[in-house]
């Protein structure tokens, strides 16, 4: 099946297809899409900001035509820029259009003025977009398939008229030589990102730290500015319980080789989202966290908070915790970790051929 649809795909169809990614926050996204879309040698046109393309180097292999565009943020200039990007369509004869990140002011300009004969998709990461967004009403006159990032999130979208939503795990990152010397009975907690109060309960954390025992360490794998105002609290707290020894931070950018080695190297993953706070009403209920992803990719078990134990990939990748019973929480997790890592390996969906197949079905079957 997987392979007459391919074959339809790219000898019927000689898909020429346009990614677009201008936004610049979603790059995390985009490898498995190159990945299943390489598999049909589908001709792809990278539409984006000269960042996001350098900083994302295992892309560029697959990539056959690149058009850079950069904002202005003055209204007129950048409708204009649109406008050119969708002449730039014409000329190149793209069939298909996939917005990475399918929603804001930008993708509404495309979206009013790509052609009916282009076909356009997109993946949506906050899925508060389909409760109402008037910009999002206007980009659903162009793009009428959808994708979001979970099969929890896609339970929670009363779908719009005439538009159809599915699911897709972008699981694929590239893999790098680059290791990291791990300490032999070191346990390694990893949060991604930086230190920062505004996605990441720090002061819930702490609590963490102080009920685990000393070979535990705590990774922010993400650039913190030891300047802000919140690293700085946090540091306070952690020197007047001698804590702040376990916890490591990166000021710089961190490459993906760097990043890659380090999570190879985690034992855990911690969202750190917790009810009640400026976090929880942003993810697990209107987006995930880009931290799932990672542990069904790498195979690393996730720590959550219990107010989330209902959540179904959570059940199958997590051990729930609260922040006043860590201790005997983290215990279990110590125990069953190997077995909790082997059942996130052995789910069906998350399997790299998996979603690339899901991807190209999504495409394929565009009316």
């Amino acid at each position: 099946m997987v392979s007459i649809l391919k074959l339809h795909l790219c000898i019927v169809e000689n898909l020429r297809i346009a990614l677009v990614e201008i936004g610049g926050s979603h790059d995390e996204c985009l490898y498995t899409q190159f990945l299943a879309l390489a598999s049909i040698e589908a001709e792809i046109t990278f539409v984006t900001t000269k960042d996001v393309y350098e900083r994302n180097a295992h892309l560029h292999p697959f990539i056959h035509h690149v058009y850079f565009i950069k904002t202005t943020g003055k209204a007129y200039a950048d409708f204009k820029r649109m406008k050119e990007l969708v002449r730039y369509f014409k000329h190149q004869k793209i069939q298909k259009v996939v917005f990475n990140t399918a929603q804001g002011g930008h993708i509404r300009n495309i979206a009013f003025l790509l052609p009916k004969h282009i076909q356009a998709f997109g993946i949506i990461h906050t899925v508060r977009k389909f409760q109402g967004s008037f910009t999002q009403k206007i980009i659903h006159r162009a793009i009428k398939k959808y994708l979001v990032l979970s099969d929890d999130l896609l339970k929670r979208i009363e779908t719009p008229v005439g538009i159809s939503i599915g699911s897709f795990y972008p699981i694929d990152f590239p893999q790098f030589e680059q290791s990291i010397e791990k300490p032999k009975d070191a346990v390694w907690i990893t949060i991604t990102g930086g230190v920062e109060n505004r996605r990441k309960d720090l002061s819930g954390f702490i609590q963490l730290v102080e009920q685990t025992p000393e070979n535990v360490q705590f990774i922010f794998l993400g650039k913190t500015d030891p300047q802000r105002e919140d690293v700085i609290e946090l540091f306070k707290q952690l020197d007047e319980r001698q804590l702040r020894n376990r916890i490591h931070i990166f000021e710089g950018f961190i490459d993906h080789p760097t990043f890659d080695a380090y999570l190879k190297q985690s034992d855990f993953l911690l969202p750190l989202i917790h009810p009640d706070t400026p976090s929880s009403e942003q993810y697990v209920v209107n987006q995930i966290s880009g931290a799932f992803t990672l542990a069904y990719s790498y195979r690393i078990p996730l720590l959550m908070h219990e107010a989330y134990q209902q959540e179904e990939d959570l059940k199958l990748a997590a051990f729930f915790y609260t922040p006043a019973s860590f201790k005997k929480a983290f215990e279990k997790a110590i125990h069953e970790r190997t077995a909790k890592s082997e059942q996130i390996k052995q789910q069906g969906k998350w399997q790299s051929e998996a979603q690339h197949d899901i991807y190209l079905r999504f495409l394929e079957t565009h009316h």
